[in-house]
């Protein structure tokens, strides 16, 4: 079956807009399931959306690409795999931020890492391929596994995108039961409702102590979490780097380390990287929320 697309012909290279998989610093750079796509013609950015040559996005996804200097028309015939997950993906697509979140999580609790990556936005999706590509899109075992989930509304989180903590209640063979909390990002792209961000838990609790550098300025600060906070960790360091984004509550106004009190409440989200294997954790924090 032949896809007819309307295209406009630059140069001798034709191009549609794909902004989902161009990434902006200089020039624009193109990937697909990770790996980069060398074009002969450059992506381009036109208000906001990214232009890239056809051709060479359909043919890294197995596609061909026939132009038709007649009638000026593109025609790309996908293979029938690709098609099918295209449709797939599309009908499943979320029609709001919170129907996106609950997809996502109810992907997690059937272990179902196609489902997962369908909701999730083309930034997302780049980071995420390798993981799940190389678990066989089977995420989790046959104990422990999810036996419920709780998704709470929290508030923005910055670039327009909305913020939401979900709570997984985890069973074992033992009957052993455990919580564990994620908070969700979620943003509209290209009219579809996406997850782009994941990040666990890991402190939740008061700031019972502050290190500053010589100049007053809080450099780590320590957390120690109560009981049944959902966070990863009891206690632990959260070291404030250069990146570390600090946030007042659930919204998206900024903070500067030096707005942080003790005895505040803060919740603290580990960088994925290494970290120093001592107890308790100490680790440079990707997001820091602080409540009065």
């Amino acid at each position: 079956m032949k896809k007819k697309l309307f295209a406009v012909l630059i140069a001798g290279a034709m191009t549609v807009s794909l902004s989902a998989v161009a990434f902006a610093g200089g020039s624009i750079k193109l990937f697909y399931n990770g790996e980069e796509i060398r074009t002969d013609v450059s992506p381009v950015n036109i208000s906001g959306r990214i232009l890239v040559p056809v051709r060479a996005v359909a043919e890294a996804m197995g596609a061909k690409v026939e132009w038709d200097k007649d009638n000026h028309r593109v025609y790309i015939t996908g293979s029938d795999q690709e098609l099918r997950i295209a449709n797939l993906e599309r009908a499943i697509a979320p029609k709001s931020s919170r129907e996106a979140v609950n997809s996502w999580a109810s992907a997690v609790q059937a272990r179902n890492g196609a489902w997962q990556y369908a909701v999730m936005t083309a930034a997302l999706k780049e980071k995420s391929y390798e993981e799940l590509s190389s678990m066989g899109w089977s995420t989790g075992t046959s104990s422990p596994w999810v036996k419920s989930f709780e998704v709470k509304a929290l508030g923005k989180a910055g670039g327009g995108a909305d913020l939401y903590s979900v709570t997984f209640t985890w069973a074992d063979s033992t009957n052993e039961e455990s919580k564990t909390t994620d908070y969700v990002k979620v943003k509209n792209e290209d009219g579809v409702w996406l997850v782009d961000s994941i990040a666990a838990l890991s402190l939740k609790g008061q700031i019972t102590e502050i290190n500053v550098n010589d100049d007053g300025v809080a450099e780590s600060v320590f957390i120690i979490s109560g009981a049944e906070t959902g966070a990863v960790y009891a206690e632990g360091l959260a070291i404030i780097g250069e990146n570390t984004k600090i946030y007042k509550g659930y919204t998206d106004t900024e903070l500067k380390p030096e707005d942080i009190k003790k005895g505040s409440r803060a919740e603290a989200f580990y960088n994925p990287g290494p970290m120093i294997m001592i107890y308790p954790p100490q680790a440079l924090a990707d997001e820091i929320r602080i409540f009065e």
